[in-house]
């Protein structure tokens, strides 16, 4: 391997960082269109609970109201799972990498850091939510965009692209949950026009509306734009088209890097497909939606630490 492993580990958080920061902007927009609906709910904890951290947040905040959570997902860089957090993390790693990513990677990735930083509360508020997770999704992909064109196809390439397939798997898994959290919340029946309307959001948020409708047109059912956010591989925020990826990408470092995969990587990839191929072939219902989304971050979770035992020094 002519990558030393902290490289390696480096770059395959920046491309977990990017994109968990991305996602969380989205998860965080598709909220705030609920709320604004009338006919949904104003409940911020749902946000807490599906990103596991109510214990972390209790004991910073009193409540979860829209600011408090807003405040903690976006600004609080002491939270690790908030975009600020993230984007730093994405800074750092990047700065150990200097020798590897582009010039116009790490520029960009510098002047993002610096914007994240500028925002507000005001820039967090109800009213101005959807501004700022557009300014940070629109940054997050200029920096997929840049890494796209500039990054050299070695190692570097290949992390990459497994730490972020792997974690716009987990959190594609988590924008579903919410959806349906959503719909028990305001107690409405799936293919009611609250329900399809906050499907056209969701669709919307992760830029699949339009292929939606392109192929599935007559079929604008709850359970088949869940099952194409599921399993349909030409949708790239899929989680069938990340799996995929990342099962391409690891057998890429065996084929033109020479590395071996050891016994557990491939047992653990095997894990998360069968995951997937416990979708219904008719109806997905909110229960199934629930046990899936939780067996299938555990099964990305166990993939990322077989890497990371295998490729990067990470222990048991």
């Amino acid at each position: 391997m002519t990558m030393l492993a902290r490289f390696a580990d480096s770059v395959f958080w920046l491309g977990r960082y990017v994109e968990r920061a991305e996602n969380l902007a989205r998860i965080l927009d598709v909220h705030g269109a609920f709320v604004r609906d009338p006919r949904g709910t104003s409940d911020w904890s749902v946000i807490v609970d599906l990103n596991s951290d109510a214990e972390r947040f209790d004991k910073e905040y009193d409540r979860p109201t829209a600011s408090n959570v807003l405040q903690f997902y976006v600004l609080d860089a002491a939270n690790p799972n908030s975009i600020a957090a993230c984007i730093r993390g994405a800074r750092e790693n990047a700065r150990t990498l200097r020798h590897v990513i582009s010039t116009e990677m790490w520029t960009h990735l510098n002047v993002f850091h610096a914007g994240v930083k500028d925002l507000k509360r005001k820039d967090v508020r109800i009213d101005s939510l959807t501004r700022t997770c557009n300014f940070i999704k629109d940054e997050c992909q200029r920096q997929t965009g840049i890494s796209l064109g500039t990054l050299y196809r070695d190692e570097a390439w290949r992390f990459w692209q497994i730490g972020r397939h792997l974690e716009r798997a987990d959190q594609t898994t988590r924008l579903l949950d919410m959806k349906y959290r959503q719909v028990a919340l305001v107690e409405e029946q799936p293919g009611s026009p609250v329900d399809i309307s906050q499907w056209n959001v969701l669709l919307r948020s992760a830029a699949g509306y339009y292929a939606f409708r392109r192929t599935r047109a007559s079929r604008m059912t709850p359970s088949e734009t869940a099952r194409f956010m599921l399993l349909d591989h030409s949708f790239p925020r899929s989680i069938a088209y990340s799996v995929a990826k990342v099962e391409q990408e690891l057998r890429d470092l065996v084929r033109f890097n020479g590395l071996d995969l050891g016994e557990e990587i491939p047992v653990k990839l095997a894990a998360a497909k069968a995951t997937l191929e416990t979708c219904p072939a008719d109806r997905v219902d909110a229960d199934w939606l629930q046990h899936f989304a939780d067996d299938m971050q555990i099964k990305i979770a166990d993939l990322a630490l077989a890497i990371g035992k295998r490729f990067f020094g990470y222990e048991d």
